[in-house]
């Protein structure tokens, strides 16, 4: 190449560029794929908003099963759950949306650039009689090559590597904040559980006489009922908050993983 006048050898050269820029940005990346998955289990942050939104129905349900007392005490609980709940709302969205962007970041076409670089055309050469000198060629070649830096592997494993990296900490301790509100909401329907079956408990108890007998039934039918609703709110407490500690420990995952990769592609 080296017998080539130096114009052509830039014609070369971005020939060769063009052609590398396309295949690089067409690169499968498979860890895109891990990213991917992540931003989109939100099982967890779904389970949360539907156990939070019982949270504050709370008093709507045991209102019924209340004493005169109990009611005053449960309607100033009311009051403070609800005033609460746009916030409680806030750090669950802010937690998917945060994910909704990791996932656009991610996507495979995210950072593809082969429709630009592709209408770009042929390499330019100097044409010095008609306008076209070597400054022109060169500016040429740096603004595709400014293009080809916004897209491709390397790139995106840097935004992608940096994002988790500084978002890291703000997860982990929204994470940990929904963490506290389903124990808060378990601890909360336990009491409710004990009140409620607790006056069942009294009632069907002292529905002994004949004409009683249905209200009984139908008491013992609503305890059964009412027992199994609580045990399985139970268990969807306990399996949100297993679900979002595994979206923090693999978001961890992935932001040690990536920052590694994208600081071993910075040496090459």
């Amino acid at each position: 190449m080296s017998a080539l006048p130096a114009r052509h050898r830039r014609t070369v050269f971005l020939s060769f560029f063009l052609a590398a820029a396309l295949c690089g940005c067409a690169t499968a990346r498979p860890e895109l794929a891990h990213v991917r998955a992540l931003a989109a289990g939100t099982d967890g942050l779904t389970a949360f908003s539907e156990l939070s939104q019982r949270h504050v129905d709370s008093y709507q349900r045991t209102r019924p099963y209340l004493s005169p007392s109990e009611d005053a005490r449960e309607r100033l609980l009311d009051v403070q759950r609800r005033a609460a709940q746009a916030d409680v709302a806030r750090l669950a969205q802010a937690v998917r949306l945060y994910l909704q962007a990791l996932g656009r970041l991610a996507d495979a076409d995210a950072y593809d650039v082969q429709t630009e670089l592709a209408g770009a055309g042929a390499a330019i050469r100097a044409w010095p009689g008609s306008g076209i000198d070597d400054r022109h060629v060169n500016a040429y070649t740096l603004l595709l090559q400014q293009l080809a830096r916004l897209g491709g592997a390397a790139s995106q494993q840097a935004q992608l590597a940096q994002v988790l990296h500084d978002g890291d900490t703000p997860l982990q301790t929204l994470l940990a904040a929904l963490d506290g509100l389903l124990a808060l909401y378990d601890k909360s329907g336990d009491n409710e559980r004990d009140m409620v079956l607790g006056l069942l408990d009294v009632e069907i108890a002292y529905a002994d006489a004949p004409r009683q007998r249905l209200l009984a039934v139908l008491a013992k039918n609503m305890q059964q009922n009412k027992t199994e609703e609580y045990r399985l709110y139970g268990l969807r407490h306990t399996l949100a908050r297993r679900q979002l500690a595994a979206l923090g420990r693999e978001h961890a995952r992935l932001a040690a993983a990536l920052t590694t990769t994208e600081a071993r592609w910075t040496d090459r």
